[in-house]
């Protein structure tokens, strides 16, 4: 870019100005100037020392001065150009007070609006002031655990199920605004006994136990229909006594297949073979059974059947009757048969249509032979292999591997079923630190402090978690395996199909929600006396536009200034109906784009969400809304208030019949107060045409409502339009915002000064590249930061 010169008047002296010309610079209201990456780093110098000291003292000095200068900051010191980003946790808070107008005081000499923008913009360019030719410091990400909404999207695309259990897990800590920041991210004892049970749960919705597909039916005592002369005994057994009779019992068959047919019998036992039992299926013979146990002893005797679907009757009679008074051995004179209870187990042989699809889809492979080992280690490394790459995101050794199939082996051998192998091996990997933590694990043969590049497994969890909260998909796993992911041409074409996928609407969900703080919305109580129209379903539908709006800009990637700007918005027909907007091709189970343009709205700034939870239950806050501004989207954070402040609720009480633009102007005569809200007030009574629940009005107590303002920078304002159209004409102020917060997100950490060389780079390529989402989303993923790490061993 061409390098442009503005004339700057500046102080010369503490009562003199003198005209300098200030080369290489980029103006931005509020923000000030910025210098451009091509400014002579000299000259630039020359002109921090010529202004920014004398500022500093004449205006801030009785505050900044001596041993007990105000937050440490002495402004009677020497103040280089050069000093300024080796202290740039300070002089950042500095620039954040000169710019939100909350310093100086106003008990102190008050800066002219041109002084105040000379003075950020010169402070800004020390702070920028870093080589980022010779390459950074990517940091080092503490390894990181899944947060719950990572954990619930992780097992619905590991599994292709939505059971939705972290609901049961404890809250997630927040830092930095966002509640992935791996610093936060511990577990506790109680965390743990949640992870336990979800994967038991888990396992068992996976997995299914064959046993779960069979019947299991049984008749005992009365409940078997005799016939013939039997009599029941006080062991609740039939005796049968001859031939004649039998008993039987009926039970209804799921499907065709072979059973497991079991009486609990005995006998009286007699001459030279055991007592026999026949089976009769429906009145046809089905096998016999030697009873070769004594009563009073009874044992289960089995027999496999085939069976047709449908009520089938199984009947038990006595075959081999024997009766031999004359024997002299009374043990040998009569052989009768007793029959407790009759059972049907089955079908035995299971077929793949007896499992759900889940199941068929995860048991890929059965053992041929569930009584070979060799069989079952075969099958199970088949199943295995491949989930535990894609639980861990990684290839997996054969060691790793080894472990979870001695898992499957060791259940076989105590008897359970393979299927109920596989259940252990699974919930064993569900609390494993290798899915439960994103861990990049350092190469040991990399001395400490070495910068080294991601592996592709790691770049492509770090992408999914980025814009999808949850785990990479096939396509994102197979570029890994083939080391082709890194590549930037492939790296591009997949976070642009990352971004058109529905699964990027977890950026809205996770990183929007958090940015904007919607989450908060919940929190947000109105008075319902005062508001009767507004309930839960209302409020749903303010989070939905709002998230809507940002999935739009998203995925049309339309510019991130859109955000800010759009006359348009996404309403069902409750919600239009509350913004008095036309409502007629609407219904309330659909949203659908709506055009704004006829209407104050533009943007998020003005939609329900935003508006309800920055106010109070029985009225709007101006101080929360202009709070919130600044925050979001200025980045411009007020110092928190002193102690002691009074509640504006005391001059509320004292005068109700002001309006509260005066009881705020009462509020501000105190010194402690007036410096910070300066701006932040204003910023909110821009938006007072809209209540508490983000209805428009013209009147507050009868009064009309003074939306007029001016800026600590000198721009002034009438109306909510020319507010916004202020704050959108701030686009590289907002770009850098919008990155800051967005690469804390991606990264899962705070941001540090070195990544000051990202966050600049990726303002330039939004600048030249028409602000469009995805260039700040190319521009993260592409990144040092996002791509490197520095290695440190425990």
């Amino acid at each position: 870019m061409a390098e442009k010169r503005w004339l700057l008047s500046v102080p010369s002296d503490r009562t003199g100005w003198a005209w300098v010309a200030l080369p290489a610079l980029w103006i931005v209201w509020l923000a000030g100037p910025v210098w451009s990456q091509s400014a002579d780093r000299v000259q630039l110098a020359e002109q921090f020392d010529q202004i920014v000291p004398g500022l500093l003292r004449s205006h801030c000095g009785d505050c900044h001065s001596g041993e007990e200068a105000e937050a440490g900051m002495r402004f009677d010191v020497p103040i280089r150009f050069d000093a300024v980003h080796a202290e740039h946790g300070k002089w950042q808070k500095v620039v954040n007070m000169l710019a939100s107008g909350a310093m100086p005081p106003d008990d102190q000499a008050q800066l002219e609006a041109g002084q105040r923008r000379q003075l950020v913009q010169l402070l800004r360019a020390a702070l920028d002031e870093l080589d980022c030719s010779q390459g950074q410091d990517p940091g080092r990400v503490t390894v990181r655990r899944l947060n719950r909404n990572e954990y619930d999207n992780t097992i619905r695309d590991l599994f292709g199920i939505d059971l939705k259990l972290a609901r049961e897990f404890p809250s997630d800590d927040v830092g930095h605004g966002f509640d992935n920041i791996g610093d936060v991210l511990a577990i506790s004892p109680l965390l743990f006994e949640k992870y336990l049970a979800a994967a038991e749960k888990i396992a068992e919705t996976v997995v299914q136990d064959p046993e779960t597909l069979r019947v299991h039916f049984r008749r005992e005592g009365r409940e078997l229909r005799p016939a013939g002369e039997l009599s029941l005994n006080d062991d609740g057994l039939w005796g049968l006594f001859s031939s004649s009779g039998h008993v039987a019992t009926r039970f209804e068959v799921p499907r065709d297949g072979r059973y497991h047919v079991r009486v609990v019998a005995t006998a009286d036992q007699a001459g030279p073979e055991p007592a026999r039992m026949e089976l009769l299926v429906d009145g046809k013979p089905a096998g016999t059974i030697d009873v070769t146990i004594r009563a009073p002893r009874t044992d289960t005797f089995e027999q496999v059947v085939e069976l047709g679907k449908g009520s089938r009757q199984i009947a038990v009679r006595f075959v081999n009757d024997y009766y031999r008074p004359e024997e002299p051995d009374p043990q040998q004179r009569d052989r009768n048969l007793y029959v407790g209870a009759v059972s049907l187990h089955g079908p035995l042989d299971l077929r793949d249509e007896d499992f759900t699809e889940l199941h068929r889809r995860f048991v890929m492979a059965r053992p041929a032979d569930s009584t070979s080992r060799r069989d079952v280690r075969r099958a199970a490394r088949q199943v295995l292999e491949r989930f535990l790459v894609r639980a861990f995101r990684r290839p997996v050794s054969e060691d790793e591997l080894r472990s979870y199939i001695d898992l499957v082996d060791l259940a076989v051998q105590n008897g359970d079923s393979y299927e109920m192998g596989l259940r252990v091996a699974v919930a064993a990997a569900l609390v494993s630190p290798h899915f439960l933590f994103r861990i990049e694990a350092d190469p040991d043969n990399l001395a400490a402090g070495t910068i080294r590049t991601l592996n592709d497994y790691e770049l492509a969890s770090r992408m999914s978690y980025f814009l999808w909260s949850s785990m990479p998909d096939e396509e994102l796993f197979q570029l890994a395996a083939a080391n082709k992911l890194h590549e930037p041409q492939v790296l591009e074409q997949q976070v642009r199909r990352m971004l058109k996928d529905p699964k990027s609407w977890a950026l809205a969900e996770n990183f929007a929600a958090q940015w904007l703080n919607l989450r908060n919305l919940n929190e947000a109580q109105p008075d319902p006396q005062q508001f009767p129209g507004f309930d839960d379903a209302l409020r749903q539908a303010m989070l939905r536009e709002t998230l809507e709006l940002f999935m739009h800009v998203v995925q049309n990637d339309r510019p991130i200034t859109e955000l800010l700007t759009a006359d348009y918005s996404f309403l069902n027909r409750r919600l239009a109906q509350w913004y008095g907007v036309p409502a007629d091709k609407l219904d309330d189970e659909h949203f659908q784009q709506v055009s704004l343009v006829d209407t104050p709205r533009r943007g998020v700034l003005t939609h329900g969400s935003i508006l309800t939870l920055t106010s109070n239950p029985r009225r709007t806050s101006p101080v929360k809304r202009g709070k919130w501004i600044m925050e979001n989207i200025l980045g411009t954070p007020p110092p928190e208030p002193p102690a002691n402040v009074p509640l504006l609720e005391e001059t509320e009480k004292i005068s109700p019949e002001l309006s509260l633009r005066q009881q705020l102007e009462i509020h501000r005569k105190d010194p402690n107060c007036a410096a910070c809200h300066r701006q932040m007030d204003t910023l909110g009574f821009g938006f007072e045409n809209f209540d508490a629940v983000g209805r428009w009005r013209t009147l507050d107590k009868g009064k009309p409502i003074d939306v007029s303002g001016v800026l600590p920078d000198g721009g002034k304002f009438d109306g909510v339009g020319q507010l916004i159209e202020l704050l959108a004409s701030q686009k590289r102020d907002f770009a850098r915002v919008l990155t800051e917060k967005m690469l804390t997100f991606a990264l899962g950490r705070g941001l540090e000064y070195a990544d000051t060389c990202t966050v600049k780079e990726v303002v330039r390529r939004l600048e030249e590249n028409e602000y469009r989402f995805s260039e700040l989303v190319l521009g993260i993923v592409q990144s040092e930061p996002f791509r490197k790490r520095r290695v440190e061993h425990p």
